[in-house]
């Protein structure tokens, strides 16, 4: 299995946690960041059309790949994206749920793609900072 995490900075933009750099991924790996980025930069535009302001955002793409090691014939069956998002209140969590099923299922351009390679699988996680007002 293939995996990569990418978070979001303060610039708004999609980097590898740990320090990674691109040069520092193999092939396979750069597909998946790819698909992460995409589907990240995706769902801040939808959340931003939506007033919606992530206060943390991190993106895990996964690949299963049909050999136990990578080489240059193996080949992806299935991936699994998983985004994980804190907001600060608790009423912008299902507003910003809506906003990741959009990106996975509809407008990431790169997911789409990927589905014709295997089927592609998504995992939500919100939190939010504020506790539920009773």
């Amino acid at each position: 299995m293939q995996t990569v995490k990418l978070e979001l900075t303060g610039d708004r933009r999609f980097r590898p946690v740990g320090g990674r750099h691109l040069s520092d991924y193999n092939p396979k790996e750069l597909m998946l960041v790819a698909m992460a980025d995409c589907a990240g930069r995706t769902a801040l535009a939808i959340m931003e059309k939506m007033r919606l302001e992530p206060v943390a955002f991190e993106i895990d793409a996964e690949g299963t790949l049909d050999t136990g090691e990578v080489r240059a014939e193996s080949r992806f069956t299935a991936f699994v994206v998983t985004y994980n998002v804190t907001c600060l209140r608790f009423e912008d969590q299902d507003r910003i749920s809506h906003a990741l099923e959009l990106t996975h299922d509809k407008h990431c351009g790169v997911v789409a793609m990927m589905r014709r390679v295997a089927p592609v699988d998504r995992r939500i996680l919100i939190h939010s900072i504020e506790v539920e007002k009773q």
